[in-house]
């Protein structure tokens, strides 16, 4: 069987940067903790899983189709530090040196295009998804894996796991975040519904679609409040669903991973960087 590994951009980006101290810096004063950070990250990846392909979704500067169904999706979150807005050109330098391939795509997210590359793996391969963003969670099946990056062990989710961590399947991830909301996400989520009534009714009805047929049944206040919300729990389901068929024009064959150990040592002495090269199988 074949490996692919799937990054998520800035999720890693970002980790790197809050993971490390701003006081690291090449000659010139540059501060390099983010790409220093991604870079171990990456090859650290790399030697752990020996991936046949190899792949890093990005978020495209435009609004996505979320902001536009929804325009307070995500407006709570700041604006990117300073420090690490001037490390990104450097990050790709660091992806670009591998010649793996960094996909964006106007109005969609990260998450986007790791769904629409797993759903469109060859046969045989199964695909490793790397973030933070449990929203990936949906994704999880017997030949996807999400893996959650640790500094100690990378956390593996399959579907057991994933099971027993919300107490429903892959599948039903984003029906659950539209009941319970998702607070970095800002999306608000049905008043008074938290997670375990959202798995109990989940459990019952199956869908969120299910459950919306029957909401006049359901008792008490958090009952009402999802009848006289439906069309907001649709939309909710709508921001919270990862969308697997992105028009990302990327030939699988561009991902097998094949690099050249001089151009990566080459990036790596402009960057400042003293760092082994990984080996692959």
């Amino acid at each position: 069987m074949s490996t692919c590994l799937i990054l998520d951009c800035f999720s890693l980006v970002y980790r790197s940067f809050f993971g490390l101290p701003t006081s690291i810096k090449r000659q010139d004063g540059q501060i390099i903790n983010a790409v220093l950070g991604f870079y171990n990250t990456l090859t650290a990846l790399m030697e752990q899983f020996q991936p046949d392909y190899l792949f890093v979704a990005s978020d495209h500067p435009s609004p996505t189709f979320r902001h536009e169904l929804f325009p307070d999706y995500k407006q709570h979150r700041p604006p990117m530090p300073e420090e690490l807005r001037g490390q990104i050109e450097l990050i790709e330098e660091v992806i670009a040196s591998f010649s793996v391939p960094m996909i964006k795509f106007p109005g969609y997210e990260a998450d986007d295009i790791m769904g629409t590359l797993a759903n469109y793996a060859p046969a045989g391969t199964h695909c490793y998804i790397v973030t933070t963003d449990r929203d990936a969670l949906q994704l999880v099946s017997d030949e996807i894996t999400v893996v959650a990056p640790n500094s100690r062990a990378n956390k593996m989710y399959t579907p057991e796991i994933v099971q027993y961590e919300l107490g429903v399947s892959p599948a039903l991830v984003p029906h659950y975040k539209a009941l319970v909301g998702d607070t970095s996400d800002n999306i608000p989520g049905i008043p008074l519904v938290g997670p375990k009534t959202a798995v109990k009714w989940l459990n019952m009805f199956g869908s969120l679609d299910d459950l919306l047929q029957n909401a006049d049944l359901l008792p008490g206040k958090a009952g009402q409040n999802l009848a006289a919300n439906r069309d907001k729990a649709r939309l909710y389901l709508e921001l919270t669903t990862i969308d697997r068929n992105v028009p990302t024009y990327c030939c699988w064959h561009a991902g097998r991973l094949a690099f050249a150990e001089q151009e990566v040592r080459r990036t790596l002495e402009s960057l400042g960087i003293r760092a082994s090269i990984p080996t692959l199988a």
